[in-house]
């Protein structure tokens, strides 16, 4: 920082020289034309030479100091910049990795809960099913104990017939038969 403070005061003061030297040589020939080469250029140059040699024997060491500080600082800047480069990419694959691991995740805890819900809800699904079917069947049992228990009173009343009609035929004899056969015929035929 300090050798770019010397080379821009030196600078400075070489512009300042060179200016206000341009300026006094233009001022004190201002009303002469004739120019010549010993009189008007040779000391130009000798100057020139003089100031060139000045700057350049004080300012070469720092310049080239200047020069060679800001190639090593540009390269390790360099340097820096490739290391943070690749740092930053190591950590954008790293975080990569850990969202797709987070998705993941996420993705089988979502599937997790949804297949509790299903299950729950075939669950409940298979209670009402089951609760339907235990309706269904108890009808069908109370439909068929119905139907048991009318065959059963038919077949006891046909079998009371039958048990009545053979004590009935047991205890008539034939003259009970025929009496009761002309009872029959009389009053159906009174009545006709």
């Amino acid at each position: 920082m300090k050798s770019i403070k010397k080379i821009i005061g030196s600078a400075s003061c070489i512009a300042g020289y060179f200016i206000f030297s341009a300026a006094a040589f233009a001022a004190a020939e201002a009303g002469h034309e004739e120019i010549t080469f010993l009189g008007d250029w040779l000391p130009r140059l000798v100057n020139f030479a003089v100031i060139a040699f000045v700057v350049v024997y004080f300012l070469r060491k720092p310049a080239r100091d200047f020069f060679a500080n800001r190639s090593a600082e540009i390269g390790k800047a360099m340097q820096e910049s490739k290391e943070a480069r690749e740092r930053a990419e190591a950590a954008l694959v790293e975080m990569d990795r850990k969202v797709k691991e987070l998705e993941a995740d996420r993705m089988i805890a979502d599937a997790q809960d949804r297949g509790e819900k299903d299950r729950q809800a075939l669950v409940e699904e298979g209670k009402k099913v089951a609760a339907d079917v235990q309706v269904q069947v108890k009808q069908g049992i109370d439909v068929e104990l119905q139907k048991a228990k009318s065959a059963l009173a038919v077949e006891a009343s046909l079998l009371s017939l039958e048990l009545a009609e053979g004590g009935i035929r047991k205890k008539i004899g034939h003259d009970d038969h025929e009496r009761i056969v002309k009872e029959y015929i009389d009053k159906v035929g009174g009545k006709g």
